[in-house]
């Protein structure tokens, strides 16, 4: 992993926390990890958590000076994008094309010659609803890469499909497809 550059978005999750142990994983391991967040994401995690793990700016308003081309830069730097923890909000927005916020904008700009992949983080309910399952298939189509989620405890406190994957897990993904 040396020297890869990974396009790491974070969406809003609790699983957030453990987002942050593949940022700090993939980064032990060589790569270079730049970050972008949905509002949502940084209500979960502050910002400085993943400036100070990348020691990079994280990006998350589309219309902030300097930014108004960023998802063009960094679609065309990235060798890998890694969407990880990713709710039902963003895995339907991609599906359908929306790009109303830096990160789903990000996302729609992806061109799907280069490795993307999904670990998904989200409610049982959100997981099955068929809106979610269509969308999981679309991506799916396109050449995405799900990895889980998993069945286990949700932060709701139902133990069922939904978790997403461990960080170990999600960095083995990572680490088969570059």
């Amino acid at each position: 992993m040396k020297g890869k550059k990974i396009l790491f978005i974070l969406s809003g999750s609790i699983a957030c926390f453990k987002a942050c142990e593949v940022v700090s994983a993939l980064i032990k391991n060589g790569a270079e990890v730049q970050t972008c967040a949905t509002k949502n994401a940084l209500n979960f995690i502050g910002e400085a958590t993943l400036e100070g793990l990348t020691h990079k700016k994280v990006y998350h308003e589309m219309f902030e000076s300097g930014s108004y081309l960023k998802h063009i830069e960094l679609n065309s730097w990235a060798e890998l994008t890694l969407l990880c923890p990713a709710t039902a909000n963003i895995i339907n927005k991609i599906a359908a094309g929306i790009a109303d916020d830096f990160a789903s904008t990000l996302l729609a700009a992806n061109d799907y010659k280069k490795p993307f992949l999904i670990a998904p983080a989200m409610n049982v309910n959100l997981y099955l609803n068929p809106a979610t399952a269509e969308s999981i298939e679309k991506l799916k189509k396109r050449g995405v890469v799900f990895i889980g989620p998993e069945t286990g405890l949700l932060a709701c406190g139902v133990k069922a499909i939904g978790k997403m994957s461990e960080p170990a897990e999600i960095l083995k993904a990572v680490k088969e497809v570059l």
